[in-house]
């Protein structure tokens, strides 16, 4: 084999990508790829972030739900939009076994982002209004949303983290507004009844930030301009 040093530096790295290493089961040398490790640091939570928890979503309950997932309550669940999640089971477990029911329980009455882990666009922001423990899995608590934004649904087998939201100051926070445009439109029309006069930021259905102008009518109305006709939703706060 040649010295290391002679090969090519590859400064274009791709997920698939291999690199010679030794498994600790059974110490045998076999390949690894960028994205393994990728989906491992989903899936074990080794990465630390402050404030913030990763579960795998588990759809299939044919052998009993396990540790380190959220769920619901009889099962299933697959492409369920975020808007439509009022209740998960949380296990008190994050995916990589740690405890996490005891930061989970200092949620109540704030705000919290749930998202999957390796694409942030897939998300729903919610106000957590119960943590209530599952007296027959007493592993797992039910927690009750009340839906505020969203974009994209659950998948099965695929890793959420939930993260306290920067509305998270109880009923002290701002007042805000979700505005959703489902037509395709140059100009958005916002009643919004938020009694001031909001800061303002456009998604649109593409996923996109939208590029805007905002002229307020008046502090409960206001005029979105796009350069093209497109739908989405605008944020107010």
């Amino acid at each position: 084999m040649a010295r290391i040093s002679t090969y090519a530096i590859d400064n274009n790295v791709t997920s698939q990508d291999k690199w010679i290493g030794t498994d600790s089961n059974g110490s045998v040398t076999k390949n690894f790829t960028p994205q393994g490790v990728a989906d491992w640091i989903n899936a074990a939570g080794s990465v630390g972030v402050a404030g913030q928890i990763t579960f795998r979503f588990q759809s299939d309950l044919t052998y009993g739900r396990s540790s380190g997932t959220i769920s619901f309550d009889a099962g299933g669940g697959n492409l369920t939009n975020f808007s439509d999640v009022t209740t998960l089971k949380f296990s008190k477990y994050n995916s990589g076994s740690d405890i996490a029911i005891n930061f989970l329980n200092t949620l109540i009455d704030e705000y919290v982002l749930l998202c999957k882990t390796d694409d942030v666009n897939n998300f729903g922001i919610y106000k957590i209004t119960a943590i209530d423990p599952d007296l027959d899995e007493p592993d797992f608590h039910d927690i009750t949303f009340t839906f505020i934004a969203a974009n994209g649904n659950l998948e099965k087998d695929e890793y959420y983290s939930i993260i306290a939201w920067p509305y998270n100051k109880g009923e002290t926070n701002d007042k805000h507004y979700v505005h959703n445009q489902n037509s395709a439109s140059i100009e958005w029309l916002v009643t919004h009844n938020l009694n001031k006069y909001p800061s303002v930021s456009v998604t649109l259905s593409t996923g996109r930030q939208g590029i805007a102008g905002v002229d307020y009518i008046n502090e409960n109305t206001l005029k979105i301009t796009l350069i093209a006709a497109e739908s989405g939703k605008a944020y107010l706060n």
